[in-house]
């Protein structure tokens, strides 16, 4: 590795780090950062409507100040596959209900007309508690799709005509831009994000703090939960990832667990989205990493020394998984753990031989082959093909997971598969204590 990529991997870990998060909260301190919630919500997000149930929740248990900011979908610059996004984040939203104690009554997308309805209701100029009832009742009309329900809440809040709804719903978002997020659904509190309802607790813990209390747990699981068959067929799962994702390197650490014994599993490498046409803005890739490290030490994984692999070092990487799987899932395993640790928490430089040779071997693969497949010109063709079969899922981002009939984007959905094995297991116990002669008819 050059010195120039090892002194920015200690800087990055150094900015990531305790050091780096006290001197953000020293400089919130010195702008006076408000102990303030702004809650920024766009209409046509199923899981920024999740965030904004859990916003009233914090409001009355804690009796914060708050704005509510409603903005628009998010630009392009972030928003790649923005059809998949929202029929994904509808999706999402259906699972988090069940495993949450949560209220999502959508079944899917909403009409347009109807999303249009919702934005002018929330267009218009109102106090923060109005602005946050009229969210939560307009937008669960929407998610209805429930035109009296929209109508009424139009009646109680009133409206902006769409010719003026647009600009202010942009405004919102050039908001949320100019603050250094890019999502709806994101809560922004004495300068530090949280991204909805996955770091719900976090926001909870911070104002909680502030105020001298201790922590409530405003969201909380559900305690029943009717069995549930993933699938009539024995459980197989695949997980797509990207050795340039942080979220990945979090997920693979914990995927085997998340499982358990019994489930196969297929390692699916895919090149990162820059490689796929896609662009990564500052504001991103900041909260991308801020993020991850926040995560990786609530799971008390090393993090934050890191060697960006883009390039040769992606696709040695790939020619070598490519080569691994082929061996084994073990070895698929094995080497993209093993990779992912180098890349992420020691600094290690996947273009350089001596850095390879080290994460192959620590592997238990033998470094002669693994040098051979770093070189393999097909790898590529075949992460392209791993990215258009998580295509036909309607999904584009890492890490993502199928298991059964059901497909998760993101890490934080593991708990939600580990709950969804549970249920489907309890189902066979179901299933095989029925009696001899019942009969289906599902």
């Amino acid at each position: 590795m050059n010195l120039t990529k090892r002194l920015k991997g200690q800087a990055i870990a150094a900015w990531l780090g305790p050091t780096g998060d006290a001197a953000r909260r020293a400089i919130a301190k010195v702008k006076q950062a408000p102990a303030r919630v702004d809650f920024y919500h766009d209409p046509s997000d199923a899981l920024s409507y999740l965030a904004a149930q859990a916003l009233d929740r914090l409001v009355k248990t804690y009796n914060v100040d708050f704005e509510v900011i409603a903005v628009s979908p998010p630009a392009s610059d972030v928003n790649p596959e923005p059809a998949m996004r929202v029929a994904n984040a509808a999706r999402d939203a259906i699972e988090l209900a069940q495993y949450w104690d949560i209220e999502f009554p959508g079944k899917k997308t909403p009409d347009p007309n109807v999303v249009k309805k919702a934005g002018a209701i929330l267009s218009r100029k109102r106090s923060a508690p109005d602005q946050l009832a009229a969210v939560l009742q307009s937008c669960d009309a929407m998610w209805r799709n429930d035109q009296k329900l929209l109508f009424a809440a139009t009646g109680r809040w009133g409206n902006e005509s769409q010719v003026s709804t647009d600009p202010t719903l942009n405004a919102g978002y050039a908001r949320l831009r100019k603050a250094g997020h890019y999502y709806g659904g994101a809560f922004n509190y004495r300068g530090q994000w949280y991204m909805g309802i996955d770091r719900l607790h976090y926001l909870e813990a911070a104002i909680a703090a502030d105020l001298g209390r201790s922590v409530v747990g405003v969201l909380t699981r559900r305690t029943e939960s009717a069995p549930q068959l993933l699938s009539k067929q024995p459980l197989t799962a695949e997980m797509w990832f990207s050795f340039r994702s942080p979220y990945s390197y979090l997920a693979l650490l914990r995927i085997e667990a998340t499982l358990g014994a019994g489930i196969p599993l297929r390692l699916r490498p895919i090149a990162p989205m820059v490689q796929r046409g896609a662009q990564l803005v500052p504001a991103k890739r900041s909260y991308i990493l801020l993020d991850a490290a926040r995560e990786a030490a609530r799971q008390g994984v090393e993090f934050g020394n890191i060697c960006d692999p883009l390039g040769k070092g992606i696709d040695h990487c790939l020619g070598i998984a490519k080569w691994a799987d082929s061996r084994s899932p073990a070895d698929a395993m094995a080497f993209a753990q093993s990779a992912m640790r180098g890349i992420w928490s020691e600094g290690r430089d996947m273009a350089d031989y001596v850095d390879l040779r080290f994460v192959v071997e620590r592997a238990g693969l033998p470094w002669d082959e693994a040098k051979n497949a770093a070189l393999d010109t097909k790898a590529m063709s075949w992460a392209t093909e791993a990215a258009s079969d998580l295509a036909v899922f309607g999904l584009w981002g890492v890490p993502s997971v199928k298991i059964g009939d059901l497909t998760v984007w993101g890490q934080d959905r593991l708990d939600l598969v580990q709950w969804r094995i549970a249920r489907h297991k309890a189902a066979l116990a179901a299933a095989a204590d029925a009696p001899a002669d019942t009969v289906s008819e599902g």
